[in-house]
């Protein structure tokens, strides 16, 4: 079986940013009915952008495994061609799952420990102390990309430098921010909700940034990009079809 599905980068990008505009809506609603207006039932928490496990949470990590996949495919062509930078892009793959996984679980907030930041007399940007060796990580990052982002397309780079932007930006900038405020005024407040918002708004334009920047590097780097799909283990007969 064979069949052809024509993807648009940009229908896709348009979809998704759809998606955050309704979630980013409800969640404001529901933040300022909490504190302004002390309407705060259970339910409301499975749309709070700024809370794990609901909706939003699974909206972000299903974009950052479909960024992973998309990854995944371009390295496997890479390493058809003997790219030297197939490395780059697997391990780009790899670090997108672990992203996909964070965002559900939260792992990173292990290294929340309160009790640190004071024996350690922090800063109120540090008040979550994770963002210390999230920079450090970004910082370690960029050094080893930075010949990998020059070997990109002109349009690629752009695309590819304004989601690390966007998605750094929110998941350290606006986290310092945030923890700062926290520090000063508390976290139980309509201003800080707004902050928690903003961040993950970023974040989450960020990773439709990417996914759009790599089907766009997808389209200009193969006039027919082929994905074969093979269903195997039902019948004898296994069934396979092309996605171009």
């Amino acid at each position: 079986m064979k069949f052809n599905l024509a993807i648009s980068p940009l229908n896709i990008a348009k979809r998704l940013t759809l998606g955050v505009v309704v979630l980013t809506i409800l969640s404001v609603i529901f933040a300022t009915g909490n504190y302004v207006f002390g309407y705060n039932p259970e339910w409301t928490k499975m749309l709070n952008l700024d809370r794990e496990m609901n909706f939003p949470t699974w909206y972000s990590a299903l974009m950052l495994g479909f960024a992973s996949f998309l990854l995944r495919a371009i390295a496997l062509g890479k390493a058809l061609e003997h790219n030297r930078f197939y490395p780059q892009w697997k391990l780009l793959a790899k670090i997108f799952v672990f992203l996909a996984i964070d965002e559900v679980l939260s792992i990173h907030e292990i290294l929340i420990i309160p009790d640190l930041r004071k024996a350690l007399n922090l800063p109120g940007i540090f008040y979550s102390v994770w963002v210390i060796p999230g920079i450090i990580v970004v910082v370690i990052f960029l050094k080893k990309y930075w010949k990998f982002t020059q070997h990109l397309p002109k349009r690629s780079r752009f695309h590819f430098m304004l989601a690390a932007m966007l998605y750094i930006g929110g998941a350290l900038g606006m986290e310092m921010v945030g923890g700062l405020y926290a520090h000063l005024q508390g976290k139980q407040n309509i201003v800080y909700a707004l902050i928690a918002n903003l961040e993950e708004v970023m974040e989450m334009m960020g990773i439709i940034v990417f996914i759009y920047g790599l089907l766009y590097y997808m389209g200009k780097w193969q006039d027919n990009f082929q994905l074969e799909v093979k269903v195997t283990g039902v019948n004898s007969n296994s069934q396979s079809c092309l996605v171009e």
